[in-house]
């Protein structure tokens, strides 16, 4: 009788154990299948299924940022059949990351987002997005909006900083027209720049599926995280001084090798433009002048 009754006893643990498990089971099915039918749409058979992400087709998402990531040799994360892809590469010094936000609006809204690091000791914090934003969008900086002194682009954009003084100075005309553009792209005017202490984030409303249009994107934020390493290096004394044009009267010589750079056989850094044998530039992984960090480079300038 004992024996029964612990048989009786086991077996009502162990079946509500199962049962609890199978309700587990069923809950989180529920919530995946709403979380398919919000992101990708209603969907009526899985062979059929062409998944979508913001309205554009997630495989060919995908193929854009494999390109985008061969062309920085990047690394692609693509852990999951469904999920929106990330590419994180090199940006001079700095780790960066190209990914899909999406925000807790209902219904969501896809953004695509780059993120940079910045070395630490970066003091300025930034925030600039449209004129039509709410105040509540960018609540932590409590400060005024403050004027550039441009008739076009002071009326366009609201820019709230802790220095003025540096805010204005980033700002320069290159760095405002990159601003404007990434307002303009996608054929909306939502675009946020954020800097703090630790990164530039650069969200642009929409998901980048144009391997141009991606191209661009990467180009314009990472021209302002090439104006923040300008002044982190000026505020570290740190100065890339352009070298005069070669005048063609000479052969340069190589920083890393030592030898003449003969005209049919060198590379310049696409930033401070230091000339290079290509096999010396691949042995030192890039720009062997100090402090420039350069890993892209032109095979002449015109």
């Amino acid at each position: 009788m004992e024996l029964v009754i612990i048989f009786i006893i086991i077996f009502i643990i162990y079946g509500a154990g199962w049962i609890w498990q199978t309700i587990n089971d069923i809950l989180r099915d529920i919530n995946r299948s709403n979380w398919d039918s919000r992101v990708y749409g209603q969907v009526s058979s899985p062979r059929s299924l062409k998944k979508t992400l913001g309205g554009q087709d997630l495989a060919e998402l995908k193929r854009t940022y494999a390109r985008f990531s061969e062309a920085r040799e990047g690394q692609m994360h693509d852990r999951a059949p469904f999920e929106s892809p990330k590419v994180s590469f090199v940006h001079r010094t700095s780790r960066v990351l190209l990914s899909i936000y999406e925000s807790s609006d209902d219904p969501s809204q896809f953004y695509t987002q780059l993120t940079y690091t910045i070395a630490p000791g970066w003091p300025y914090r930034v925030e600039i997005f449209p004129q039509r934003f709410n105040e509540q969008d960018v609540r932590y900086l409590n400060v005024d909006d403050i004027m550039i002194g441009d008739g076009d682009f002071d009326p366009r954009f609201v820019v709230k900083a802790n220095d003025a003084g540096f805010i204005k100075e980033f700002l320069d005309p290159a760095s405002r027209q990159a601003v404007d553009e990434l307002r303009q792209m996608l054929g909306n005017d939502r675009i946020l720049v954020s800097i703090n202490s630790s990164r530039l984030m650069v969200r642009k409303l929409g998901v980048i599926a144009n391997g141009d249009q991606l191209e661009r994107f990467g180009h314009l934020a990472g021209g302002l995280y090439d104006r923040i390493i300008h002044f982190w290096e000026r505020a570290n004394g740190i100065e890339i001084i352009e070298a005069p044009a070669d005048d063609g009267t000479r052969d340069p010589h190589c920083q890393v090798c030592g030898f003449d750079l003969p005209a049919d056989n060198r590379v310049y850094c696409k930033r401070c433009r230091t000339p290079h044998h290509p096999d010396c530039w691949t042995f030192n992984d890039g720009c062997s002048t100090y402090a420039c960090g350069e890993k892209k480079f032109v095979k002449k300038y015109a």
